[in-house]
């Protein structure tokens, strides 16, 4: 007889493919050292799901009551999922890790000090955020700017952020909104980045998302402005700026579907 399997348990399609890129990785190391030929690994077909994304004006509804719902409890919970929206360049694994020494309000901006790019980036802020940041509490250097306050039951003050902490807000306000379907990733980074589209050139998109190709090395220099420049456009993207469906329609405050 079979035996049932624990959902718990189970390894997921990602689990997968970074397994056998570990195994890829540790056996071209070994053909490289012994001189043995490397050996075939079979292809993994696959293809990238839908990702739902929302006009910004549902965006922006969404973050504002997650700022209701948890300005009192810790407003960094709030402009944790602000940032996300806001500065489309940093992943959210980058930001929960976030240290207050990588925090240089002088230069105005976030060091990422270990990026997936493999090489330094900085998210410059907006004035706006340099001051939420002067208004609160700073800690000693290595301490992660997004943790915990004193008083959370189960939690211990100073402790980061966990993966899926934001998350769980983010959900909590799309449910009071009566929003489905819709997660962290896709209702921020993704949203705003297809909304930028609309109104931003490739080029100016790739400076604010921090993707880097060989076509775009030339435009490395006076990124800052750039960046910065793109950033300040989401501020501007108002109430007719909505997303068009594959039918060709405008329509305003619903989830549509975004491929990875």
């Amino acid at each position: 007889m079979a035996q049932k399997l624990d959902p718990s348990e189970t390894v997921t399609f990602k689990e997968l493919l970074i397994a056998k890129s570990c195994l890829h990785s540790f056996f071209k190391w070994v053909s490289k050292r012994e001189g043995i030929p490397m050996p075939e690994f079979p292809e993994v077909a696959f293809e990238l799901g839908w990702r739902n994304i929302v006009d910004i004006e549902t965006q922006r509804e969404i973050i504002e009551k997650v700022k209701r719902l948890t300005y009192d409890i810790n407003p960094k919970i709030w402009f944790g999922v602000h940032c996300l929206a806001t500065y489309v360049s940093i992943r959210p694994g980058e930001l929960l890790s976030t240290r207050e020494r990588y925090i240089n309000l002088k230069l105005g901006g976030i060091v990422v000090p270990h990026p997936k790019e493999k090489r330094p980036k900085i998210v410059y802020l907006l004035p706006e955020d340099v001051e939420f940041i002067e208004s609160q509490p700073r800690g000693l250097p290595d301490l992660y700017f997004f943790r915990h306050l004193p008083g959370r039951s189960g939690v211990a003050a100073g402790t980061k952020f966990g993966p899926r902490y934001l998350y769980k807000w983010w959900k909590k306000a799309c449910e009071n909104l009566g929003i489905e379907n819709l997660d962290l990733y896709g209702g921020t980074r993704h949203s705003t980045v297809t909304a930028l589209g609309q109104v931003c050139t490739p080029e100016e998109v790739k400076d604010a998302t921090g993707h880097v190709s060989e076509a775009f090395e030339r435009y490395f220099q006076g990124r800052q402005a750039r960046a910065l420049n793109v950033t300040k456009k989401i501020g501007k993207l108002g109430s007719n700026q909505h997303l068009i469906n594959v039918s060709g329609r405008i329509e305003k405050g619903k989830v549509l579907k975004f491929k990875e």
